[in-house]
């Protein structure tokens, strides 16, 4: 089907899939309300990753890695796991599951233990109804496929004992769609020219999400992607996840999902995660502001339940005006987000769509504890926002304490002049330690994200 008609081919065949999938639909939208959510490395391997020269990747591009034979390894910058794969999709599939074949089963079978082990009929429901409602582009199911088959390579174990089965691949594809079914309580901001100290777009992000145990933490890394002939990603990621809830390019532009406040609705059939759109976006070829016109043809290919924001960020270089923007979709279509005069703020509202939920006062309020926050250091001496204040504006916002809903990891960036550094949350006598408050936190350089070049020819 050529591009522009997916939501005719979607509408074409919703009645008789909405009709034979009922039973399906309903522990979706149960899946949806309730919020479901989407390992050590081999230390050999690990060790044998690390640069001679301060903190800088050794890895040719052209070649598997001479210790594990797959296209990829595992890093370690200033503690923070980084899984670096490059080449062909099947080759950095392959190395995905090949690398860390333990730990994708060690965090399928306590995520889904947590989110399934009473409930496990939703499980049942949500696998039947994956192969209708759920399509990955090609590159992405060949990425997924070669996954699996580089993890079973490994033959580890697969069992989940709160199941009491093993893991399989269609439970792979339900953990790479989790992001239809869930919600996510997040915040951004972009500030831009005068606001930033420095110059350049300086862009901030929460990331909340449920807090079912300490392996969301401690499996938290950030996974590199090095494509030939598409531009370079690093998302913050998970074993076994492929697609980008927060993640930067290697040109500079940004991604960030939110839950919106759509009303709930099915997915169309044949719809993409949004992280796997989000993804796309930033390994998109367009140049200049042809980015955010992109951005918005791929997110027309999502459909999710209780829709979604997805918050982009240009960096000055290419942005040729305003260099952030959000797409507010539902389960029907994209519209693109009012255009913001200064500081951008997201949280979990649609600002431009007036067919959703009636706005909660939280996302609201997080909206404005931003903007109070930015407006603050700009009125102080008419001086702008630098990095160490974007992470106490994150502060004023995050999530922590006994709550079953936590903000897991945050990221301030800026392209040029570079600065990226990535805070997880931490777990501590039964308390969930927000990620700006977290001594978890990771400065990374260009050179330690992306080596020394982003694109793969």
């Amino acid at each position: 089907y050529p591009l522009g008609s997916q939501r005719c081919r979607r509408h074409d065949v919703a009645m008789s899939i909405r009709s034979s999938g009922r039973l399906s639909a309903m522990a979706l939208a149960s899946l949806c309300l309730w919020g479901c959510t989407t390992l050590g490395d081999d230390q050999r391997m690990s060790a044998a990753s690390q640069s001679p020269v301060a903190g800088l990747p050794v890895f040719d591009v052209t070649r598997p890695a001479a210790e594990s034979g797959v296209y990829g390894q595992v890093e370690r910058h200033q503690g923070l796991r980084v899984l670096r794969l490059w080449g062909t999709a099947e080759e950095r599939g392959y190395a995905h599951g090949y690398l860390l074949a333990k730990d994708i089963h060690a965090i399928m079978s306590d995520e889904f233990a947590a989110r399934f082990a009473d409930s496990p009929q939703l499980l049942a429901q949500a696998r039947m109804a994956l192969p209708r409602l759920i399509e990955y582009p090609d590159d992405f199911s060949i990425e997924i496929d070669a996954l699996w088959r580089g993890l079973m390579a490994r033959n580890v174990s697969r069992y989940m004992p709160k199941l009491d089965r093993d893991f399989d691949k269609t439970d792979l594809l339900v953990i790479n769609a989790f992001d239809v079914f869930g919600l996510m309580g997040c915040s951004s901001f972009t500030v831009w020219g005068d606001a930033a100290v420095g110059g350049g777009v300086l862009t901030a992000r929460n990331f909340d999400w449920p807090f079912t145990g300490d392996h969301m933490l401690d499996q938290c890394l950030l996974m590199v992607q090095m494509p030939k002939n598409a531009r370079g990603t690093a998302s913050v990621a998970w074993p076994g996840y492929i697609g980008t809830v927060t993640g930067i390019s290697s040109d500079g532009v940004a991604a960030y999902l939110h839950v919106g406040n759509a009303q709930p609705s099915m997915p169309e059939p044949s719809s993409r995660p949004s992280a796997i759109a989000a993804r796309m976006i930033l390994e998109s070829s367009a140049n200049g502001a042809g980015r955010l016109t992109k951005a918005k043809e791929l997110v027309e290919y999502t459909s999710p339940v209780v829709g979604y924001l997805t918050h982009v960020v240009l960096p000055e270089e290419i942005s040729e005006g305003q260099p952030a923007a959000v797409f507010e979709t539902n389960a029907s279509d994209t519209v693109f987000g009012k255009p913001q005069a200064g500081p951008f703020v997201v949280t979990n509202h649609f600002r431009t769509r007036t067919d959703g939920r009636t706005v909660s006062q939280d996302s609201k309020s997080r909206a404005v504890e931003l903007r109070k926050g930015i407006s603050g250091c700009i009125a102080v001496d008419d001086l702008a926002v630098d990095p160490d204040e974007a992470w106490q504006i994150l502060h004023t916002v995050e999530r922590n304490g006994g709550q079953d809903f936590g903000t897991l990891h945050s990221l301030v960036f800026r392209h040029h002049p570079w600065h990226f550094e990535l805070r997880i949350a931490s777990h501590k006598d039964g308390e969930l330690i927000g990620a700006p408050s977290s001594p978890n936190r990771y400065q990374l350089s260009r050179q330690q994200v992306f080596g020394d070049t982003g694109l793969l020819k």
